[in-house]
């Protein structure tokens, strides 16, 4: 097929019908000097996979400034593109108070960090949007965040700011999030939403389910706070595909049966006081393919200069064992820790970043907090073992895997 969009209950492009009095599907409002570029970059791409999708963008629709209220109602719904100074523009608060007026469903788009951005969008709008002829900020702020203020890790099909990703799965999922969304209000989908909801979109660059064709172990360390939750949730979203495929164990717990012949999978006993009640106590699987989960965060190897001694000897072991890949998942939530890339090689042991260990020879894995991209990043830790070890995929499937190598070498460092 042609790399557009399709729908996945027809498996034909989306209907584009226009509803009555508009010209446009959607109004793409921003301010020039801090995203033009990006904007225009994303309103071409959003063209390119849905050709009929008609855009009122200034770069080619604007010859009369004094007429943007008319251009806003002549188009079906009004997007933003939110970077520093939107809200202190004229022209672009005459564009969002006539979206108000005007009933227009009203989408943000930002790229950044969520946390930061949207305590920026706040105080500029509460700062700027009290002026003559503002509907008020609060009412501003409502229409922008709808229910989902204080809640980042909620879908964004429904309402709420859009963060917009660049590569890896994660373009084509922020695609996916917008045309969902501009698709929901228009007519054909108003009066046939099950369309829309019951299977979604199909967009080129997605990520699919990510089949594994071996049990696989995941190891964590149980001082490595978060990773067990994040290994539950890879368990999970690998279950659709490859039902029973992982097995979870503690790496303290694992190192230390290694050498006992292997047995079938033994459920632990609960211990409370342990910490390690929700790990998989299990005898030597070592023929397996084995992968140690390191989530990295503010606190992973320890607080104020103090290292955290289990995780730096668990990685050293890691490393000195062929048998064992590290798979780096890299937070992003600052309210979870997450902070710049950079900033682990003030806190990480010299030692494991200089050869011959090289810990951060390999880009990390961005882990996100929104809901579409939680999955994305789920499924490219999946797909990075995949790629690290032969015997997960079939001789059968190596286009596949060179697909997917292409698709974890658009991952930046410090996603």
């Amino acid at each position: 097929k042609e790399p557009i969009v399709y729908m996945a209950s027809t498996g034909y492009p989306p209907n584009l019908e226009l509803p009555k009095g508009c010209s446009y599907h959607m109004f793409m409002s921003h301010v020039w000097g801090t995203g033009q570029a990006q904007t225009h970059a994303i309103v071409r791409k959003l063209q390119l996979f849905m050709p009929g999708l008609k855009v009122w963008l200034d770069v080619d629709e604007l010859t009369d400034i004094s007429k943007l209220e008319e251009s806003v109602s002549d188009s079906a719904v009004f997007m933003i593109y939110y970077s520093d100074g939107y809200f202190r523009s004229r022209n672009c608060r005459r564009e969002v108070y006539a979206a108000i007026r005007l009933e227009k469903p009203i989408i943000v788009l930002y790229k950044g960090d969520t946390r930061e951005l949207t305590d920026s969008m706040i105080m500029e709008c509460m700062h700027s949007c009290n002026d003559q002829g503002s509907p008020g900020s609060s009412l501003v702020l409502e229409r922008i965040f709808g229910d989902s203020q204080y809640d980042l890790t909620a879908s964004r099909l429904d309402q709420g700011p859009i963060q917009w990703l660049d590569g890896g799965g994660f373009s084509a999922a922020s695609l996916d999030a917008i045309y969902y969304r501009v698709l929901s209000h228009l007519p054909y989908y108003q009066s046939h939403p099950n369309e829309l909801s019951s299977k979604g979109i199909m967009v080129p660059g997605e990520l699919g389910p990510v089949p594994a064709h071996a049990p696989i172990n995941v190891l964590v360390c149980d001082s490595n706070n978060g990773c067990l939750e994040m290994a539950e949730e890879l368990k999970a979203i690998a279950s659709e595909r490859s039902p029973d495929c992982i097995f979870i164990f503690d790496a303290a717990e694992y190192f230390a049966n290694n050498a006992v012949e292997e047995e079938d999978p033994i459920d632990s006993v609960e211990d409370e006081g342990a910490g390690r009640h929700r790990l998989i106590s299990q005898p030597k699987t070592g023929d397996r393919p084995t992968f140690l989960l390191l989530y990295l965060n503010k606190l992973t190897f320890g607080i104020g200069g103090h290292h955290n001694a289990e995780m730096v000897t668990t990685i050293e072991y890691c490393i000195n064992n062929s048998n064992i890949h590290i798979i780096l998942v890299h937070e992003q939530d600052s309210l979870k820790g997450g902070c710049k890339f950079d900033e682990f090689f003030k806190v990480t042991p010299q030692k494991l970043i200089d050869e011959p260990n090289n810990l951060y020879g390999e880009m990390a894995i961005p882990l996100y907090s929104m809901k579409e991209y939680r999955d994305v990043s789920l499924k490219l830790i999946l797909t990075r073992m995949l790629v690290s070890d032969p015997r997960l995929i079939n001789s059968s499937e190596r286009r596949y895997k060179e697909s997917l190598r292409r698709m974890l070498s658009q991952l930046k460092r410090g996603n």
